[in-house]
């Protein structure tokens, strides 16, 4: 016995070799971590990142007090192992978070095919596996060194959290929230004179809603009495963060600002919001994101993960989803889709309630039914309420009863009907109940979608090869937001409108409707003439998450419709409008494609980055009919354009048409061998030639997706080189 207590006293010195490397691991779980995170997500979560913090106390001091004990319990034999080991994992955790943080595209639903980028997990796989066998096979060199690089990587980033505590406040500002996380009493409460209700339903498709009031037309129709639905109307923007400010205030944005200052600007200046506020209404914002907490209101709201919860249960959700993000984000890439589970997440799926706490949807949904339980008719001022819901949004996750599924379901149009009826179901609720309080026909009362899904539209006409390869289906599918309205004392069952309007004449409606006077952009959609052509724009980007800490969109595309939006013919790219810090910056002597560095060229008609294991090349697929590069271009000088090529076998011989900002220069013909070409192409100098060119190649030949070939494949591009004419190349 004294002999045991004399080797354990002894041991107790070996906390010191293991401490720094236990801290480096833990530190980046469940603070460096989460910081990095929550500094980019701010609007995400609705609590403090202190109070998420708190959750990870007790499991941090348990893991070290285990890392340690073992620590104390090891003979000197076996401590350096132990201490190497857990260097290499503290700085693999270090090298997935900050430097080999793959892009996956938005978590909103649509799901991630792991069957794409398959190389990202030989990667990761390979550089776990060799660093912790290096620390295994020099296991006594690297304890000797794993201390003092655990501090250095430890106090870096301290040094960048601290910076980010200076630069960033809000990060550990305070978010408030009541005992039991409900809404406050003003917003269930009505005027008797006058009431605007003004519903987003995030995401809803228009044509999904035509689609689904055609199941049960008496019941649609009665049960929208009034109202008239213009299933012609287009959007705004791709994604909520600018539909916001273009449906509050008519106006576009065009990347010529940062976007944040564009919001912050926007509403706080002439917005319907504010203008009615101004006209004595009382002003009651629900809204999803922080950042839209600006100009006058009398109250505002953000419905929490875990609506109608007790505050220590919407801190455990938020607290389980900071966990799964970053699990996701520090683990290599097979075990991201372990953390992912199918949507589900993994922490959520082990830690949160069994009702599906993880889905921000059934939290919305919980809202309204409290709304519908609670609602009073109190006020004497008329009253306008904005209340932005996520029950249309994916992931789609209610079953045919309209309850929680326990699962997420296939990103299908079958299944987005069933979730979208379901939202539409809880909103006719919701208008029988504004008839029970007798405030129904005094009301005006807007039913909108910041933008559509992005799924295909099954009724286009004209919708040939030429329009796909310029307007693919899901960028139309985006440009369809749903808008349905019923004016005050507006009787009738629902009416179909064709007028062609958009979601920026919104403000003018308003105004119009209520007799306020005041001029917005566009027109009142009741004033529209059905049969009037108009032209209309759409400006649509590839949207990621880190674009709502981002002050630019890299790409902003605009999309020109003259007539019908069903119709392919109307629709015509218009301008691109880059990031002011992206003008003239264009300059290179290789794309090679496939590569991260190669993205901020491409354009449109591009797949995703590819990898072919057997020649060691990299690649992008143009898609459908055309695809575009950025290109910065000499204004003096003659350039020869070299394109390493390869295309499928097609009937017809591939030729590709070289246009330069619009004009022609050439053409090429590929062989159909499956063989690498280098075609050229002669580009004259120009002294008009803008800063910024937009060189696109046009494809004859491309195959139509079908079940074997799944993309509209035309040409593979491995790189492109730029000489100046005369040069060796």
């Amino acid at each position: 016995m004294r002999k045991l207590i004399s080797t354990w006293w002894s041991n107790k010195s070996n906390v010191k070799f293991v401490l720094a490397p236990a801290l480096l691991i833990i530190c980046n779980l469940f603070l460096f971590g989460p910081a990095t995170i929550y500094s980019g997500n701010i609007s995400e979560f609705n609590i403090s990142l202190i109070d998420i913090l708190k959750y990870y106390a007790v499991p941090g001091m348990i893991m070290l007090l285990i890392f340690l004990g073992i620590s104390i319990a090891l003979s000197k034999k076996y401590l350096s192992l132990y201490v190497a080991l857990f260097f290499a994992v503290g700085v693999l955790l270090w090298l997935q978070g900050n430097i080999l943080v793959w892009k996956y595209g938005l978590l909103d639903g649509q799901g991630i095919d792991w069957s794409q980028n398959v190389w990202r997990g030989w990667i990761d796989g390979g550089l776990w596996i060799v660093l912790l066998v290096l620390a295994c096979v020099f296991s006594r060199r690297v304890s000797k060194i794993a201390g003092l690089a655990c501090v250095v990587l430890l106090s870096l980033q301290l040094v960048t959290l601290s910076y980010s505590a200076i630069h960033k406040p809000e990060i550990w500002k305070e978010k408030k929230l009541p005992a039991l996380v409900s809404a406050p009493k003003e917003f269930f409460e009505f005027s008797s004179r006058k009431n605007v209700i003004h519903i987003m339903l995030d995401a809803f498709q228009s044509d999904l809603f035509e689609e689904i009031i055609a199941t049960d037309p008496s019941y649609y129709k009665s049960g929208m009495d009034g109202f008239t639905f213009f299933r012609e109307a287009t959007g705004a923007f791709a994604t909520t963060y600018m539909s916001v400010p273009a449906t509050f205030s008519g106006k576009y944005y065009r990347n010529h600002v940062p976007m944040k200052e564009f919001v912050k600007r926007t509403l706080n200046g002439k917005t319907i919001v504010n203008t009615l506020y101004d006209n004595g209404y009382d002003v009651d914002l629900v809204h999803i994101a922080s950042m839209y907490a600006q100009g006058l209101y009398s109250n505002i709201y953000f419905i929490p993960m875990a609506y109608g919860e007790d505050k220590r249960q919407d801190e455990k959700a938020n607290s389980a989803l900071m966990m799964d993000l970053v699990l996701f984000r520090l683990t290599p890439h097979f075990i991201k889709k372990l953390i992912y589970n199918n949507q589900l997440w993994m922490i959520q799926s082990l830690f949160g309630s069994q009702k599906g706490s993880g889905f921000i949807q059934l939290s919305h949904k919980a809202f309204l039914k409290d709304l519908m339980a609670n609602m009073d008719v109190k006020r004497q001022k008329p009253v306008y309420k904005f209340i932005h819901l996520v029950t249309t949004h994916p992931p789609n996750i209610m079953n045919e009863d309209c309850e929680f599924s326990g699962k997420v379901l296939p990103y299908t149009r079958e299944y987005f009907l069933i979730q979208d009826k379901c939202a539409l179901n809880d909103i006719i609720g919701f208008l029988d109940r504004l008839k029970s309080l007798g405030i129904y026909d005094t009301s005006l009362i807007i039913l909108q979608a910041d933008t559509g899904v992005g799924l295909p539209v099954k009724k286009m006409r004209n919708y040939g090869p030429q329009i796909k390869g310029r307007c693919p289906p899901n960028l139309i599918g985006n440009a369809l937001p749903l808008l349905v309205i019923k004016p005050p004392y507006s009787k009738g069952p629902l009416k179909i409108s064709n007028a062609q309007v958009m979601l920026t004449d919104i403000p003018a409606t308003i105004s119009s409707v209520l007799a306020l006077n005041d001029d917005f952009p566009g027109d009142s959609v009741f004033q529209v003439n059905p049969d009037e052509n108009r032209e209309r724009s759409y400006y649509h980007y590839k949207w990621r998450h880190e674009h709502w800490q981002a002050e630019y969109l890299p790409i902003l595309h605009e999309y020109l419709i003259k007539g019908s939006v069903f119709d392919g013919d109307s629709w015509s790219i218009g301008l691109r409008y880059l990031q002011p810090s992206l003008h003239g910056s264009f300059l290179t002597r290789k794309i090679g494609f496939g590569t991260p560095s190669a993205s901020e060229f491409l354009l449109d008609g591009w797949s995703a980055d590819e990898k072919d294991s057997k020649e060691g090349l990299t690649f992008n697929w143009a898609l459908g009919n055309s695809a575009s590069i950025f290109l910065s271009l000499p204004k003096d000088e003659v350039v020869v354009l070299t394109a390493n090529v390869k295309t499928l076998k097609f009937v017809k011989p591939q030729r590709v048409t070289i246009k330069v900002d619009g004009k022609e220069i050439g053409m090429w013909e590929i062989g159909s061998a499956w063989k690498w070409e280098k075609h050229s192409i002669v580009i004259e100098p120009d002294e008009h030639r803008p800063d910024v060119s937009v060189v696109d190649f046009v494809f004859s030949e491309y195959y139509e997706p079908d079940e074997r070939v799944k993309r509209p494949l035309a040409v593979l591009f491995e790189s492109i080189t730029l000489n100046k004419a005369g040069l060796k190349r």
